[in-house]
């Protein structure tokens, strides 16, 4: 095939991340967090993967899984719960049956939904059967189905973590993690957050900004040496292609700054506009790893900062989750209305709305891709998107992966086979940046979360101090680096500045801030193993291993 018929391929990004759940509550924030994305996520999103694999189908995406989530699905404890849970949202259907004082055609949704966790039942104790999660996705990358992409231990906000020797062992203990259960090393990543760092001071995130735009970003000064960018850490660790948000690439190329909350139009193909840098992987600076971009003229179709497919008024609501005992059974209807006024939602228009959505979406890759033979479209999106925040979701994503796979002037790519078929030879230096508001640092960093930082920064200091010199047992320096490590996780500074339960965020912080220094005090005084740390590591098990997190604290 020439180059003038290559199709033009698709490369589906997913990002399966929760942070550490189990023990930590349960309702509605907690383990009901965990088991929504695990089990009407991740569950339905594997089963589509299989289906496709059984078809003979390769190369279908690639599926960042993090340690985190890896820990947790790997639980017998949590998958035992999980299945009471799913056992719960059928009891839940048939109390919703018996609402007498709803609406009928609230009521009769109780069948739909009773089947529905029903089938989701039986999937997860046949995946169970079968060793968990962790084996099928091992399996589908095995087969060439997927990519598994890794990432760092506990999911720390990089452009912001000071020290380089903490960066270095996050993803050192992330990485032996995935290739404990996966097989092998991931050579592509999913950096937390898209962020990124070139060369330089980092930003200090606990001072206050010298300057905040419009937008909220904040100009922070920066502290300590200069530190190599991130792209020489990750390729020290084995990585190279790394994504990335598509402004870091088009500012990287002079690309003005705009609204990126809103979705781009498609530019002319054969013209030198900014954004068709976002069709293929460019090399990043002087290494050989390269950056993969999500193209937000298709991206922000499913889902953006202002819109998307899931706004429809034919979807299942969201927010509008009626009274005690029922199933959220209400559509969007319009976005004018309080849950209260919505609409009884309809399974059938639903499905019949996810076709129509396939069908446009598709003609807009054909429409990016027909001028465009060869070329390629980053789609990335978390995986939780998928059937927790978006009921249709996955029938969608199957939807439109059988419109791709059965369009011979398109094809499906996962990061690595695009790289292997088409390395990049273009070299950019890319700017800081995440996929966060502005693409900046804004939903990071707050007057709101710069207390946070501070604390993240004291426990940082006070576990270097408890532990120099050797000092503590080695379950005790093992269970100060694990507190340290959840403390570490960027999702605790974006719950708390984008509104997702703050207060949530708040007490974690709170929690493994308590533990870190009494587990540090006990080390300092010279007190030996007691029933507190027995406690802390019943309820804080992951990172298992943390001897690479240890030794960047101690490397005395």
């Amino acid at each position: 095939m020439s180059a003038r018929e290559a199709p033009g391929e698709l490369a589906l990004v997913l990002h399966t991340h929760l942070p550490e759940l189990r023990h930590h509550g349960v309702w509605p924030v907690g383990e009901e967090w965990l088991f929504e994305a695990w089990g009407t996520s991740w569950l339905p999103v594997t089963a589509l993967l299989e289906r496709l694999a059984e078809e003979g189908h390769q190369g279908v995406l690639s599926l960042g899984v993090t340690p985190a989530v890896a820990h947790q699905v790997a639980d017998p404890r949590a998958a035992r719960d999980l299945g009471t849970w799913l056992g719960g949202q059928m009891w839940r259907a048939e109390e919703q049956r018996w609402h007498l004082h709803l609406e009928p055609a609230v009521r009769d949704l109780a069948g739909f939904f009773w089947r529905r966790f029903q089938d989701l039942l039986a999937l997860h104790e046949d995946v169970q059967r079968r060793g968990g999660l962790l084996v099928v996705w091992r399996e589908l990358a095995d087969a060439g189905v997927i990519e598994l992409l890794g990432g760092p231990a506990t999911h720390p906000y990089l452009p912001l973590t000071t020290d380089p020797a903490l960066i270095e062992a996050q993803l050192t203990l992330g990485l032996d993690h995935h290739a404990r259960w996966a097989g092998r090393r991931p050579t592509g990543l999913w950096p937390p957050e898209l962020g990124y760092r070139p060369t330089g001071r980092v930003s200090d995130a606990t001072a206050r900004p010298r300057r905040v735009d419009a937008q909220g970003t904040p100009t922070l000064p920066r502290t300590g040496p200069v530190l190599p960018g991130l792209e020489e850490v990750y390729a020290a660790q084995g990585v190279d292609h790394v994504l990335v948000d598509a402004p870091t690439l088009i500012r990287a190329v002079g690309g003005p700054q705009r609204d990126w909350t809103a979705r781009p139009a498609v530019p002319e193909p054969g013209t030198d506009h900014a954004d068709e840098v976002v069709h293929d992987a460019a090399l990043i600076g002087d290494s050989e790893v390269a950056a993969f971009a999500r193209d937000l003229s298709v991206a922000y179709h499913v889902w953006s900062p202002s819109g998307g497919y899931p706004g429809n008024a034919w979807y299942r609501d969201y927010f509008s989750r009626g009274t005690f005992g029922t199933h959220p059974s209400w559509r969007v209807t319009d976005h004018a209305l309080p849950p209260g006024a919505k609409a009884v939602y309809e399974p059938a228009p639903a499905a019949a709305q996810v076709e129509r959505d396939a069908d446009h979406l598709h003609g807009v890759l054909r429409e990016v891709l027909d001028p465009r033979p060869g070329r390629l479209v980053v789609a990335a999106y978390d995986t939780e998107l998928f059937g927790h925040w978006w009921f249709e979701g996955v029938a969608f994503l199957e939807a439109l992966l059988r419109r791709v796979l059965d369009d011979p002037r398109l094809a499906t790519t996962t990061l690595a086979s695009r790289l292997e078929r088409h390395p990049p030879t273009r070299r950019l230096h890319l700017p800081e940046s995440s996929w966060g508001y502005a693409k900046g640092h804004a939903s990071w960093i707050t007057p709101e979360t710069r207390g946070l930082w501070r604390r993240l920064r004291e426990a940082e200091g006070r576990a270097r101090h408890a532990l120099a010199g050797g000092r503590g047992t080695r379950r005790q320096r093992a269970q100060v680096a694990r507190e340290l490590a959840q403390l570490q996780a960027s999702d605790w500074p974006f719950m708390v500045t984008r509104g997702a339960s703050p207060d949530y965020a708040r007490d974690r912080i709170d929690h493994h801030g308590a533990a870190l220094h009494t587990l540090c005090a006990a080390i300092e005084e010279a007190r030996g193993e007691d029933g507190y740390l027995a406690e802390r590591e019943a309820r804080v098990r992951a990172p298992i291993e943390v001897d690479a997190l240890v030794a960047a604290l101690d490397p005395g």
